[in-house]
């Protein structure tokens, strides 16, 4: 993705700067929100109609208005698992529409994306990101993060209450394919446009783990959020880090479903074994991605074009 324009760069207006980046993020977001309010908007209605006298109650009483209101966020709480993936479904054609437009404009803009890496190439790179991702939680775990955060406690409940199935394919498939559009495939190379690689890779992290509203997942998903940048970077395609983050996802929640972490806490010690062993695994795996050279080999085109027109 090297993002070299035949020519000037044309001058940017900052506000169309501002949406160009900002507009995938907000988007999402607005999906999101709308799915929480629909839920919430169905359940209300069907328990009022089938509550005569609750109904009569939520117009009169300000306690039964609240408490039918809790009620529903409870519903909303109980099925954010399902709320997630109806969002990312709705997100996904959305912004691989955005994403595909972009390649367009780039190629018509001249700019040379990177090479992408062949298959073979993304085991080490899965392998990598399920080992950081057993690194990341044993650190969370070590360090009792966890207890710093009834809100992380609250949505990691209800995200892994779901059924297993269910899981798999929300938390699994669909939820990280929409946030690595967003995040990686529209989000940081737009912002690697005008900034270059290195900022884009912290800028973007950094607006992923505030994108998970909690101080653990904040952290997490900050430093997830790096190690996904870096292999869109390295492998050229937003299918990298799409198959990154379904790694990192799949092992959360196999792990948490067999309560494979609350065996580990048993015994320090193992915590700490498994902490090392994954994280020499880790570095052991990025040393074979650092190999991958990404560069567009646009000096061997140009010799070509040369030869042929010396010819």
């Amino acid at each position: 993705m090297e993002n070299q324009f035949n020519g000037q760069r044309p001058p940017v207006n900052p506000g169309k700067r501002f949406w160009r980046i900002w507009s995938p993020f907000l988007i999402n977001w607005g999906i999101g929100t709308l799915a929480g309010v629909v839920v919430m908007t169905a359940f209300m209605t069907v328990y009022l109609a089938t509550h005569s006298m609750d109904m009569l109650l939520f117009y009169r009483d300000q306690d039964a208005t609240m408490k039918v209101v809790e009620k529903a966020m409870e519903i909303v709480l109980r099925y954010t698992t399902q709320i997630q993936g109806i969002t990312a479904l709705v997100t996904i054609p959305v912004m691989a529409f955005l994403y595909y437009r972009d390649r367009k404009r780039e190629k018509l803009n001249g700019i040379e994306p990177n090479k992408k890496a062949s298959v073979i190439q993304y085991i080490p790179m899965l392998i990598m990101a399920g080992a950081v991702n057993i690194v990341l939680n044993s650190l969370i775990m070590i360090g009792e993060l966890s207890n710093y955060s009834a809100e992380y406690q609250e949505i990691t409940k209800a995200f892994y209450s779901a059924p297993l199935g269910m899981q798999i394919l929300c938390l699994g498939v669909l939820v990280p394919i929409a946030e690595e559009l967003v995040f990686r495939g529209l989000m940081y190379r737009r912002m690697r446009e005008d900034t270059g690689v290195v900022m884009s890779v912290i800028y973007s992290a950094v607006v992923f783990g505030l994108f998970h509203g909690n101080m653990v997942q904040m952290i997490f998903g900050t430093l997830m959020g790096v190690m996904l940048a870096y292999v869109c970077e390295k492998y050229g395609s937003v299918a990298a880090p799409i198959a990154a983050h379904i790694m990192v996802n799949m092992v959360s929640i196999f792990i948490t479903y067999f309560d494979a972490y609350g065996r580990m806490l048993t015994d320090i010690w193992r915590v700490g074994a498994v902490t090392v062993v994954c994280a020499t695994l880790a570095s052991s795996m990025l040393l074979l991605v650092r190999r991958i050279n990404e560069k567009p080999d646009i000096q061997g085109e140009e010799e070509k074009f040369s030869d042929g027109f010396k010819s």
